[in-house]
């Protein structure tokens, strides 16, 4: 059965944010991200409540500090789990004071929130081209892996049965009452064509369930990817025309006023419009950093 686990951070009020996907079944078991560290004793009584005494596989969309900043923690729990990341991620989980430093000047107090991540050991650590596939690109369990540098050069989906674990390629999503909401999530340093060439390679994959790590699940694969790909290509030419003066309350204006997708954040609780307007604005920056070093 999968299963979303949430992952509540309560110092800084996120609900509805972050979330492990988690599988046991006859195939095996498996857990897609597991959050930050300061949740990691909440991932443990969940897992506990469904008995778990063994992981085959923790599978990393990145490394991100909300995203993987327990795995340390959650491999000395687990310690025959296998964890499955981008070849560009390895050095920073066997040495992770690189990551940790850069998240601390990128996100400040946030950073200290989410706690520090600890190291994992080498023997844990498998890339694609390390582990037994079948085929070339799929995990004997049947989890195919698929590399999608944008959101971070390190990014990967998971495509397992008739589920596409996403990550944060396709944004930010919210399931709203008759619509959905998104966001692009183009944190510095973004590369269009990145982004582009990774949502080309899971298109094949898109008839299936999509599983976001923030936040939630939709059926229509085809149609998220269709509104996130026409997003992306929207705020970059919004953001682009604001290069001489990135005013960040304009550029949401002029967003909010062209894209009725992002508009849609005035139908979140209140909570979560507040964490949405204060991301937007890391989003706006990463594409502007795009224009600024001419990789247009």
């Amino acid at each position: 059965m999968l299963e979303l686990i949430d992952l509540d951070i309560k110092e800084l009020e996120y609900s509805r944010f972050i979330s492990s996907w988690f599988y046991q079944g006859k195939e095996g078991c498996f857990l897609i991200d597991p959050g930050p560290a300061c949740t990691i004793n909440h991932l443990f009584a969940e897992l506990e409540k469904r008995n778990v005494t063994h992981l085959d596989w923790i599978l990393l969309t990145h490394i991100h500090m909300d995203h993987a900043g327990g795995i340390g923690h959650l491999v000395e729990r687990f310690p025959d789990a296998r964890v499955i990341c981008h070849k560009n991620a390895v050095k920073h989980l066997k040495n992770p004071e690189r990551l940790w430093e850069g998240s601390l000047k990128i996100l400040g107090d946030v950073a200290r929130v989410y706690e520090r991540i600890k190291p994992v050991p080498s023997a844990n650590i498998m890339t694609v081209a390390q582990v037994p596939f079948d085929n070339g690109t799929r995990l004997n369990e049947g989890i195919r892996v698929i590399p999608t540098p944008g959101h971070a050069a390190h990014h990967q989906c998971f495509v397992w049965k008739d589920v596409l674990f996403c990550g944060e390629l396709f944004g930010i999503f919210h399931q709203l009452d008759n619509s959905i909401y998104l966001r692009p999530a183009t944190p510095p340093v973004f590369v269009l064509d990145d982004f582009l060439r990774s949502m080309d390679a899971v298109a094949p994959y898109m008839d299936r369930r999509v599983c976001f790590s923030h936040y939630g699940t939709c059926t229509d694969g085809v149609e998220v990817m269709k509104v996130a790909r026409q997003q992306l290509l929207l705020w970059v030419d919004v953001i682009g025309r604001h290069m001489d003066d990135p005013d960040m309350d304009q550029v949401i204006d002029d967003l909010s006023d062209k894209d009725p997708v992002f508009a849609r954040k005035a139908l979140l609780a209140t909570e979560l419009y507040k964490r949405e307007m204060h991301f937007s604005v890391n989003s706006i920056k990463g594409i502007l950093q795009y224009f600024s070093n001419g990789l247009t």
